[in-house]
Formats: C-alpha cells, structure tokens, sequence
C-alpha cells in the first residue's frame, strides 16, 4: 500500500487499488480533482482518496450515442474525444475548464444551462461502477454485473457527495453536436420584466436550448442548429419583443460563450469566494432576488429560473446565506472556498439517506455530509 500514500492521501491508478484501500481503512473521504473542494474539506480523521488517477476513456460506442470512462477522467478529455466524432454533453457540465472530472460531476449532481431543453446529468446518466462500503464493485444500470439491495444506483449515485461510495466508472448517453449555436441578449426595465418575457417566449413555438437571467432584467437566449434555422428563430425573437409594450432591447452577441464561461471555467467565483448553488422555482425567484438583494451579493439565474448561482464573498460568514436559505425553505450547496458544512439551508429528509447509506455501506467506511 506504501505505494499508493502520498502527502497523507491516497491516489490509486485502479478500481482493483481502490478496492484495496477501501477494504484496508476504517474511514475514507472521496475526492476527484479539487474542482469543487468545498465539498470535501472535513477535519484531518479520514484518510482522503483521489480518485483523479483513475481516468480515461474506456469505450465510447459514436453509432450508439455512448461512452464510459473511469470516474477520474476530466470533463475536458470526454468532450475532446466527444468532439473527434461530432457529439457533445449537452447538459452543459459546469467548471469543466477548472478541471472538474466526470465521478466529480456526478457526485456533486450538477447540470449546467443546457439541462433547459436537454434534462439534467440525471438523465444522461446509462451506467455506474462503484465501490461500496465493503470493498465490493456494484454495478447499476447500462452493462448491468450486479446491484445492490434493489436500488437505482446510477440515480442514487448523483449528488450522493461521496457518502455511500466511490464511483470509479460512468456510462453516458451523448447527443450530436449542433451545427451552430447563437446567442441573443433581450434587455428589459427589469428583473420581472424579464420574467414576463420569458414566460412569452415559453408560450410561443420558438424552441431555445438555454435561457439565462440577470438580477437587473437582461435575458441571455442560446439557439441551437442549422444556420438558417438559427436566423429564423432571431427573427421570431425579435419581432415578438417588438409588439411589447415596454422597450426592450434585442442584441446578437458576437462572442455567445463569454456569456456561458463564467460557469464553465469558475471565474463567475474568483479567488476564494464561494460559489453557490441553489435549485429554485421560478414562481419564487423574485422573493429569492430580493433577499440576495439585501444580502448584495452577485447572481445570476440560469435553466430559465430553475437555479440560482450565487457568489458568496469569502470575508463574510456563510452562516448569514444558510440563515437566510433556511428562512426562505429553500437548500443551497457550496461548491468552492472553505465551509464548515458545503449543504446550507434546508436540507434534504434523511429517512432514505440512512436506508442507502445502510444498505451499500454499513460500516459506515465513507466520510460525507448527506
């Protein structure tokens, strides 16, 4: 085992090396590639395991619209290789560019803007491998060998955090790649005027495939497809916003991924501010804005009002943001920066967590915050 200890960590190459370790330590924490190290900060008991060694991609099927790779592999290798055969992640994983792997993607359950029209990394998901709590590798869904007590696995398995296992394999459905993608800002008086809009643009047969929005009222609108489609779809845009009663602004942007970066590469969260995470609904979002609007911090709401991305500054505590999360009955998760707990405000029923948690590991091998 000396070989596999460095820096009071371990960074096994092999699912047959994390079954070893897993069988040989009492407690363990799961990590990936630090992308999200809110997540797994945790005082100094558990022994911490990179799964980040364990990478590459094992099969990608392009006539079948699959590929697998080990847990480690970064988002950006399965999207160069996706790329090779015109195929993507529609579901648009966010801090790819920060170096986010696809076990860690999983385990933090997140889904960037495309989840709009596509559905969310729940969906995509065919397959997993994990280690469980007894050193055993349970496989659920897609290239099915076993399962353990009778569960969904693969759906059990995103946002789980680490805490019922270490995933060392995924299998996911992938789509083509679109042809071109466009994006248009819509600039309105203010934030429910832009909820207005969108609910306009939801009722009527223009099919967008993200819808982004700002605190002060601008919606961010990303087309996917044929050129001529693209162009069509623009102009549909353009001249319903034009029968609107208040003025509201419609721009091309040249650069449409300066728009999407800022989730893709971290840098919405700069140095060590926290970056948030908190599912909504968008009946409630202007409730939520006014309380982030006393809180003065940034945000943004992206999946058409479904989620809120908040940047939380590091010289306040988030206590003040749990408080407030829990007031407004609503949980949140911190992905960067230091935390004492990365889940704020309401959190989640434990009654199924405990049952898992029971059933793939018992011993309770696997250091998480459920």
């Amino acid at each position: 085992m000396s070989s596999l200890v460095a820096q009071s960590a371990l960074f096994p190459r092999t699912i047959d090396e994390v079954v070893q370790i897993v069988r040989e330590h009492r407690r363990i924490q799961i990590v990936g590639a630090g992308s999200k190290h809110a997540m797994t900060t945790s005082d100094a008991g558990p022994c911490r395991c990179s799964i980040a060694g364990v990478n590459g991609i094992v099969e990608h099927q392009p006539s079948e619209f699959l590929i697998t790779a080990f847990a480690g592999t970064s988002l950006t290798e399965m999207q160069s290789a996706l790329a090779a055969h015109g195929q993507y992640l529609p579901f648009d994983p966010p801090l790819a560019k920060r170096g986010a792997t696809i076990g860690g993607t999983v385990a933090a359950g997140l889904s960037g803007a495309g989840r709009m029209r596509f559905g969310g990394l729940r969906d995509f998901i065919v397959g997993i491998k994990m280690v469980d709590g007894l050193g055993n590798v349970v496989v659920g869904g897609g290239r099915v060998v076993k399962n353990a007590a009778g569960y969904d696995i693969p759906k059990l398995m995103v946002g789980s955090a680490g805490y019922y296992g270490a995933i060392v394999e995924v299998t996911l459905k992938v789509f083509p790649q679109p042809k071109m993608q466009k994006t248009v800002s819509v600039t309105t008086l203010s934030l429910a005027s832009a909820l207005r809009i969108q609910s306009t643009l939801s009722r009527s047969p223009i099919e967008l495939a993200a819808i982004d929005l700002t605190p002060e009222g601008t919606l961010w609108l990303r087309m996917e497809g044929e050129s001529d489609a693209i162009e069509t779809t623009t102009s549909r845009i353009r001249s319903l916003m034009a029968i609107e009663e208040e003025r509201i602004s419609v721009e091309c942007i040249d650069d449409g991924e300066s728009v999407w970066r800022p989730l893709d590469d971290g840098t919405f969260a700069e140095g060590n501010d926290r970056l948030v995470r908190v599912p909504i609904m968008p009946s409630r979002l202007l409730a939520v804005d006014s309380t982030l609007e006393e809180l003065t911090v940034r945000r943004r709401y992206s999946v058409a009002g479904n989620v809120a991305w908040i940047v939380w500054p590091e010289s306040r505590p988030v206590q003040q943001l749990d408080e407030s999360l829990w007031h407004l009955r609503l949980g949140g998760t911190v992905l960067t920066g230091i935390v004492p707990n990365f889940r704020i405000g309401l959190r989640p029923s434990l009654s199924m967590v405990n049952r898992v948690k029971a059933a793939v590991d018992p011993d309770h091998r696997f250091v998480g915050r459920a």
